[in-house]
């Protein structure tokens, strides 16, 4: 698990000044049908995350029996990064809660960030488990609170946002903030649309929402909820802990999600090496959910395609089958000559295809593997 750093909400996060208009939840641009790179120092509003506020003196002990993270332990330094399981240990939410106190009432309280369209289904699964408690539980319209993200050196910061955190899921992630009404971060570099921000977290292997850490179906380790720090795994009780824990405590994760970069099956095309993203590219997606295999091997699927923008995306791979990951002492299947590819079928009126795909593994993998490892021992 990555170190928190606590100090976060001890410095002003951002300034803001009212926005012209709204940014559309479609990532579109001007001259390319793809978003283009965002600067080194840039920041982004995020249409496609929404939030819940959770208000009441039994807020901390309500989420502390529903997500992974230990809330009494850190709802009073900064926003975390966390995820909802349902009773098997499936994920149902991948979510940032942040601190968000009334100082009026006195009485604790949260903003849980999650996926745009599954906001209701958070609040109802909220509500489903709210018995006694006393709290209130109130999906955020969306014209009152917006979720920014924002990267690279920042420029000095005069005015405090809402509320916000350091994004700690990778390397270099930048900043969470939640800025009231209208308003846009200042103070943060250029403004991008929500793609560049998508094309970034993609290259460095962080999957977002159910569109790409599927509902009831992913497990957390294999989403790299444990790598990027959303489980606390000294934790006591809570939904969907049973079998989390036990998948950290055996140690074998076959299969993770990882950056993908597609290439084409034509011609003399190479597999690229390291990974790039071409805005101009006239590769066609796969389908959601597509399946992977060995170009020159029939059988067992190597993993699944999630999604992308442009040519590069995330996609759940069997490690071994993959990339060079060692799980087990008898070593694994993979070699540097083996390629892959996405085959699909046509369907309502879509044309099917076939694109060779290649998985990288993040630079910042093997240090968080380690330091689950030192934490098992």
């Amino acid at each position: 698990m990555p170190p928190r750093t606590p100090s976060f909400l001890s410095r002003p996060l951002c300034h803001c000044r009212r926005a012209p208009s709204r940014l559309s939840r479609s990532h579109t641009t001007v001259s390319s049908p793809y978003p283009r790179v965002s600067p080194q120092t840039a920041c982004a509003q995020l249409p496609t995350r929404r939030l819940i506020s959770l208000r009441g003196h039994d807020a901390s002990r309500f989420l502390q029996g529903l997500t992974t993270q230990n809330i009494h332990s850190q709802h009073t330094i900064s926003g975390f990064y966390s995820a909802f399981l349902n009773a098997s240990g499936r994920v149902l939410h991948d979510v940032f809660i942040y601190p968000d106190v009334d100082a009026e009432k006195g009485e604790p309280g949260f903003l849980i960030e999650v996926d745009a369209n599954e906001v209701e289904a958070l609040a109802k699964h909220l509500k489903r488990y709210k018995l006694r408690a006393k709290v209130g539980i109130r999906v955020v319209d969306e014209g009152e609170l917006s979720v920014w993200a924002s990267w690279g050196k920042q420029s000095p910061l005069e005015v405090s946002c809402r509320t916000g955190c350091l994004d700690q899921r990778a390397p270099d992630m930048g900043e969470r903030a939640i800025v009231s009404g209208d308003r846009k971060l200042e103070g943060s570099g250029d403004q991008v649309e929500g793609g560049s921000y998508d094309i970034r977290r993609m290259m460095m292997g962080v999957a977002e929402g159910q569109g790409e850490i599927l509902k009831e179906s992913a497990l957390p380790q294999e989403s790299n909820i444990d790598y990027m720090g959303g489980v606390d795994f000294r934790k006591g009780c809570y939904v969907g802990q049973e079998l989390t824990i036990r998948t950290h405590h055996t140690g074998v994760v076959r299969k993770r999600i990882l950056p993908v970069q597609l290439y084409s099956s034509e011609g003399d095309s190479q597999s690229p090496e390291p990974s790039t993203y071409d805005e101009d590219t006239k590769i066609v997606l796969p389908p959601k959910g597509a399946n992977i295999s060995r170009v020159d091997k029939k059988g067992r699927s190597a993993g699944k395609w999630l999604g992308g923008v442009g040519n590069i995306g995330l996609a759940l791979c069997r490690l071994e089958i993959m990339t060079d990951t060692v799980l087990t002492g008898e070593g694994n299947q993979w070699s540097p000559k083996h390629e892959f590819k996405v085959a699909w079928e046509p369907e309502e009126g879509k044309k099917g295809g076939e694109v060779r795909v290649k998985a990288f593994v993040p630079s910042w993998h093997p240090s968080r593997a380690e330091a689950q490892k030192l934490h098992r021992s």
